[in-house]
């Protein structure tokens, strides 16, 4: 860089010839020389600016993208199922041999939670604790605190708990769609249904798999999509199921038994129509396998078909046929 002198000496000499103050000279070019430092100096102080307004700029379009994205998504948890792998929660219908529906779904929603979005996560774990008396608040509070990013609350919410959840009102509390087996009759024909649990689960959608009876026999054909409008059909009838179990409820009842069981079927085609075990269950809230004890104690225990009985009176099937193949007896005598 040249830099002017700031007593030139040409200038110096016209000035003394004219009578003018040569110092005025010097200040000039030095006023002049401090004006180009304070321009270039700017000049780089803008550029400086600019450059870091577009980093601020393109950071914050980042997030605000990110958050948008958030924003116009559910969640999912990281830990649900295999990536990539989509959840079926299609399934289909069982009937009655009439048509009279024994196991169909419902559509409801699921309770998870993000803790790092919870705002006040004490009265969020009291009202919750307040709304499932079975969950516990100083659990739910450490949990809330905690390095967890993701956890189910409830699996399965009633439209009154949905709605008690939602007035909470934490932002860090979120509903997910749900599709749950529901069996309408109740514990009717409870041991032929068997029921239904949820497999792999995402937080809008889970898998509904069979656990016990025709629900897990026929697993496969139910979770079918490709047959998932078509229903299963049974030989079982309703009333004739509901009769049955009526009867053996009150003989049940009269005798003092510990347990009564019934099958009933077509003689002609060998379809069974009917078949009981009493004690029974609600599949709609199966009580869990028990771990101790006689398993024949339990209510999941079907008597009809897992019990073991001594022959007695059907032994005599035997006898008769065998009379008959010797030709000791003639039916049409």
């Amino acid at each position: 860089m040249i830099r002017t002198p700031l007593r030139p000496l040409a200038r110096i000499l016209e000035a003394r010839a004219r009578g003018d103050n040569p110092d005025a000279i010097e200040r000039e070019n030095l006023a002049a020389r401090h004006e180009a430092m304070y321009d270039r100096d700017r000049g780089r102080a803008e550029s400086r600016l600019f450059v870091l307004g577009l980093c601020f700029f393109a950071a914050f379009s980042t997030i605000s993208i990110r958050m948008g994205v958030l924003a116009g998504t559910a969640p999912a948890e990281p830990t649900v199922s295999a990536a990539g792998v989509e959840i079926a929660t299609q399934r289909a219908e069982i009937l009655d041999r009439q048509g009279r529906i024994l196991a169909t779904n419902l559509e409801t929603s699921a309770l998870y939670a993000q803790p790092p979005m919870i705002v006040d996560p004490a009265r969020a774990a009291t009202e919750l604790a307040r709304i499932f008396p079975d969950l516990n608040a100083a659990a739910l509070m450490e949990d809330f605190t905690g390095k967890r990013k993701f956890l189910w609350v409830r699996k399965v919410l009633s439209p009154e708990q949905q709605q008690a959840v939602h007035d909470i009102g934490e932002p860090g509390l979120l509903f997910g769609a749900r599709e749950m087996r529901l069996y309408p009759n109740g514990a009717l024909a409870a041991h032929v249904l068997g029921g239904a649990s949820f497999g792999r689960e995402g937080v809008s959608a889970a898998e509904v798999i069979g656990t016990a009876g025709i629900e897990k026999m026929f697993d496969d054909r139910l979770r079918d999509p490709a047959r998932a409008a078509e229903p299963l059909q049974l030989s079982i009838d309703l009333t004739i199921q509901a009769t049955m179990e009526q009867v053996l409820d009150t003989g049940m009842k009269l005798m003092n038994a510990k347990g009564a069981a019934g099958v009933l079927m077509d003689v002609h085609t060998g379809e069974v129509v009917a078949i009981a075990s009493l004690p029974d269950f609600d599949p709609n809230e199966r009580p869990a396998p028990p771990t101790k004890g006689n398993p024949s104690d339990s209510p999941l225990f079907n008597r009809a078909v897992q019990g073991v009985y001594e022959l007695g009176s059907t032994f005599k099937i035997f006898t008769v046929a065998q009379a008959m193949e010797l030709g000791l007896v003639n039916p049409r005598a």
